[in-house]
């Protein structure tokens, strides 16, 4: 018996996703080597579906990295967040982006806090935001029906 092609797809996305996690912790850079093939891969695989991308997709990831891309110039956070966070969006629909990306924030904020109290980092220090967008991204790739059945977004979507 062969294996289930999107389990394959999953496992490859969240070995993507653990990577990324790891090296922008250590590095705090996230790899084109990894994010510009998550970029093309999602065009035509995604942890839920084997096609074309939807356009769906295309618009939110086009809005996502827009939206990136800004902080980016800001110097609130990186270029490789940007492209991570838009290949999360082009591999997954619209409200499992957009509950993961939420996660990513609400998760990042919390530790940042967290950090803050225990005196750990100060206020103008930079954590990386990476790893909570790896996290999204695994949970997204992992349980996307979950994400978008908890989605407080869910009702934006229909």
């Amino acid at each position: 018996m062969s294996p289930d092609p999107l389990l394959l797809v999953r496992l490859a996305y969240v070995a993507a996703y653990v990577f990324i996690f790891v090296i922008d912790l250590r590095t705090r850079r996230i790899p084109n080597l990894i994010t510009y093939p998550l970029l093309a891969a999602a065009l035509f695989v995604r942890p839920d579906s084997i096609g074309l991308v939807p356009l769906a997709h295309v618009i939110t990831a086009v809005v996502v990295f827009a939206l990136f891309a800004f902080f980016a110039l800001r110097g609130w956070m990186g270029m490789g967040d940007a492209k991570l966070a838009t290949a999360i969006a082009l591999a997954s629909a619209p409200v499992v982006t957009l509950t993961a990306l939420w996660l990513a924030f609400l998760l990042g904020g919390l530790v940042g806090v967290l950090l803050l109290a225990g005196r750990r980092v100060g206020r103008s220090s930079a954590i990386p935001f990476g790893p909570y967008l790896a996290l999204a991204g695994i949970v997204a790739a992992v349980v996307p029906d979950v994400v978008a059945g908890y989605s407080p977004f869910a009702a934006l979507f229909g």
